[in-house]
């Protein structure tokens, strides 16, 4: 039996390696975070698939015109084959030189998923349409996501060959000719601080995704009925952008990656990794820590500068513009000579008939 001294003694040790313990690295914290979201998607995609709402929306009576047709088909096509160019020259091509999955390849993976939170600008009041002569299986909302408030949710034909690289290609693709730009920038000027850098670089992503979602939108594959026009692109048509898609998406969503990317240490670590050395955990180990807390980043900063802040901006736009087809309002709202039930001034928020949450 241990003596009173040597009981001490032991005990002194005990809560001297409590006060010395390290903190838990900001690596595994964010990796904890991850692994809830991670979870919380299986979940209610599982949900949304298992209870038989992934079914196709029925486009409506409105035809679409055959050159409209060849339109979605080959823009869809084309997403595809840029996305696997891009997958292939991010993900692939260095997990081969490196021999393990790089951070850049690990972002591209977190960026796939976040067609998750796309139909979430719909969370409130329709704000957001797709074409539904796309492929689609509808979408997980109504009676799949919880709290879902905007009725018929679930009609909102998520384009599942376009959304999923689309985030990738206009988007996360983006920050690497930004970072090119910043990078020659900061040569010529070399004055300029990382903030400024950064600064700069987000201002580019705005011009860019204005740019590129603009001509988008021409095509008629999606639409953004739910704006504010006077902070509005083409305000009032069909195919109007508004300004605050550019500034959330655009600038500080992508902007919140090419931030991250753009302060890396001399060791190419980001902010997120912060303290992976330190782990006494296998390679591959480490390698699941290090994507779930870079996957925890990008989802975070979305639903925070992102879908938050859009639902705001959803529950103070205009009228819609006149002239959807039932293929784009797709029972979202009463849409046509009586619009009083699709969102807009002095328009009370609908609420679901039934939502088991």
């Amino acid at each position: 039996m241990l003596g009173n001294d040597s009981f001490d003694r032991v005990r002194s040790r005990a809560h001297t390696a409590a006060l010395t313990r390290a903190p838990t690295p900001p690596v595994v914290r964010w990796a904890w975070v991850g692994g809830g979201v991670l979870i919380f998607i299986v979940s209610v995609l599982a949900r949304w698939i298992l209870a038989g709402y992934a079914v196709p929306t029925d486009p409506g009576p409105d035809p679409l015109p055959h050159a409209a047709h060849l339109i979605i088909v080959w823009v869809q096509w084309i997403a595809m084959l840029l996305g696997a160019l891009a997958f292939s020259l991010i993900v692939v091509k260095p997990w081969m030189r490196e021999g393990r999955m790089t951070t850049t390849g690990m972002l591209y993976l977190a960026w796939l998923t976040l067609f998750f939170q796309d139909p979430m600008m719909n969370y409130t009041s329709a704000t957001v349409l797709y074409n539904a002569y796309m492929v689609n299986l509808g979408t997980w909302t109504l009676g799949s996501m919880p709290g879902w408030t905007s009725p018929h949710g679930n009609n909102l034909p998520e384009p599942l060959l376009l959304i999923v690289v689309g985030y990738t290609l206009i988007g996360y693709s983006l920050c690497f000719p930004v970072l090119a730009l910043l990078n020659k920038a900061r040569e010529r000027w070399p004055a300029l601080t990382k903030f400024r850098l950064a600064l700069l670089g987000i201002a580019i992503l705005i011009a860019l995704d204005t740019l590129f979602e603009s001509l988008l939108l021409r095509t008629g594959v999606y639409a953004y009925p739910g704006a504010i026009r006077a902070i509005t692109l083409f305000a009032g048509e069909t195919y109007q952008f508004p300004m605050t898609e550019g500034l959330c998406y655009g600038g500080l969503t992508t902007g919140a990656t090419l931030v991250l990317l753009l302060y890396r240490d001399d060791r190419g670590h980001t902010f997120v990794e912060r303290g992976i050395d330190k782990l006494r955990v296998g390679a591959g180990a480490r390698q699941w820590i290090k994507f779930l807390a870079l996957f925890a980043y990008v989802h975070v900063s979305m639903f925070v500068v992102f879908t938050v802040p859009m639902q705001w901006f959803a529950t103070h736009s205009d009228p819609f513009p006149a002239g959807y087809p039932s293929y784009m309002i797709n029972g979202l709202c009463a849409y046509g000579p009586n619009q009083d039930q699709c969102p807009g001034p002095g328009v009370m928020m609908p609420r679901p008939l039934n939502n088991p949450f």
